[in-house]
């Protein structure tokens, strides 16, 4: 599947997205708590409130994200030019990634899963064999998880707190984030985040953007922190 170079930068904002929609190295470093399997704190206690400052909450709770040992992300995209995709991500710490596309565009429905453990990196497209790829993309994506590059991407974003909510029945706190141009990539973002009460991770996104003059918008759903998910090679 050929895509032009504003697509392809485009997918890859995307994906940023789902890896760290908006961090940067909190004042003197930590984390927000570490979570159970289920996602949640022991003991029940809140891990964020109301009264915490906006750019902390989204900064613990992005760095929290970074610390997972493992989460899912399902993540669902359009654009003005008409291209629709559902992505899911599932990750394992340190180093393996499974990633499963189903666009359409042009009329033309493409699928493809891709798996990255260290530098390998497998691809297969729909109906296809899997095929060892020569692109080492797991340091690619791993380049965006540096704090030092996610801080960079970041500087003069505008984080703001929007109230609280429930998710799935569980208690949120809503922030709202907006980028412009981040690291001169062009771009503008306006997102929606609901981040978990209990234990400080962000467990949705809704975005809004725009590059190279195409708008997109994408929802993110993120789950199973630090749950029994499992990422093997495709070939022996």
């Amino acid at each position: 599947m050929r895509l032009n170079k504003k697509s392809n930068t485009l997918a890859l904002c995307t994906l940023l997205l789902a890896f760290a929609a908006c961090n940067s190295a909190p004042p003197g470093g930590g984390s927000a708590s570490t979570t159970t399997g289920g996602g949640g704190k022991a003991g029940g206690a809140a891990v964020v409130s109301a009264n915490d400052d906006p750019l902390n909450v989204m900064t613990r709770a992005m760095r929290a994200q970074l610390d997972a040992k493992s989460y899912r992300s399902n993540i669902d995209s359009s654009t003005s030019n008409g291209t629709t995709s559902k992505l899911l991500v599932e990750y394992v710490a340190p180093d393996r990634y499974r990633m499963v596309t189903d666009s359409q565009a042009g009329g033309k429905n493409f699928g493809r899963e891709v798996i990255i453990i260290g530098k390998d990196t497998y691809m297969k497209m729909s109906g296809g064999q899997w095929m060892k790829s020569p692109v080492d993309m797991g340091s690619m994506i791993n380049s965006f998880r540096d704090p030092k590059v996610l801080d960079e991407l970041t500087k003069g974003a505008e984080i703001k707190f929007v109230g609280p909510d429930l998710l799935d029945g569980m208690p949120m706190l809503v922030y709202t984030y907006t980028l412009n141009n981040p690291a001169g990539a062009n771009l503008k973002s306006v997102s929606k985040t609901w981040v978990a009460v209990s234990d400080g991770l962000p467990r949705k996104t809704e975005n809004e953007g725009e590059f190279g003059g195409i708008k997109s918008r994408t929802v993110i759903t993120m789950s199973d922190y630090n749950g029994d998910i499992k990422i093997e090679s495709p070939i022996k």
